[in-house]
């Protein structure tokens, strides 16, 4: 059975683990503000979606990530259309996420209803080595 559901606190530890993009404190920070939710697959921690307000008004999926074991089950698209119905009810009409041109996350989005919207290269900084990030779209 699978549950999805707002984080909380009690869920801090296992994603501080794996999530190794955000600091503790940004992570505790996002907790409290509801822009992190958890899927749960048979009573078994499976993932979570962390999101933030691009533009300070449209929904930017930040990190969709489920544990290796619980991959490949359909899990992630269902998340993912929970998450697109928790934005739908707080109001927004339009979300973001993006992948890098090389990952195969691009054909799962392009799947669930996301556009192209554009793209672009990181010149310095962590990411400077990686591809093209592709920016996506979906009106809810």
């Amino acid at each position: 059975m699978l549950i999805f559901k707002i984080a909380s606190q009690r869920d801090f530890e296992i994603i501080a683990k794996r999530d190794k993009h955000i600091s503790r404190e940004i992570l505790k920070d996002k907790i409290d503000r509801v822009e992190v939710y958890v899927t749960h697959e048979d009573e078994k921690f499976a993932g979570w979606i962390r999101y933030g307000l691009f533009w300070d008004n449209t929904p930017f999926m930040n990190m969709l990530h489920l544990l290796p074991e619980h991959r490949g089950k359909g899990i992630g698209r269902k998340f993912v259309q929970y998450w697109e119905q928790e934005m739908k009810v707080k109001g927004y009409k339009k979300v973001l996420t993006s992948t890098q041109q090389n990952e195969h996350a691009q054909h799962f989005y392009l799947a669930l209803g996301y556009i192209a919207i554009g793209g672009f290269i990181q010149t310095s900084g962590a990411l400077a080595e990686d591809s093209f990030e592709i920016m996506l779209a979906k009106e809810l």
